[in-house]
């Protein structure tokens, strides 16, 4: 469970860091259609670490009150 929570959470935060990484150099470059890809795919990102980040938290909160298989026994 731990390497699952690692990987839902870093993989956002890659994709937020290399679209950085790329917008930076589109700007660089003057390249203003892939500034706009990549701020998209940073906003994807984004959304992405923010949904998984709720749907582990409730997931936590589900685990310490028991859950719902605990309460179907």
């Amino acid at each position: 469970m731990r390497l699952m929570r690692l990987w839902l959470w870093t993989a956002p935060l890659v994709m937020l860091a290399l679209a950085a990484l790329f917008a930076w150099l589109a700007v660089d470059e003057e390249r203003w259609a892939l500034l706009a890809v990549m701020a998209v795919l940073a906003a994807v990102a984004a959304g992405l670490f923010v949904l998984q980040w709720r749907l582990l938290r409730v997931h936590v909160q589900s685990g310490r009150r028991g859950g719902q298989d605990d309460e179907a026994e």
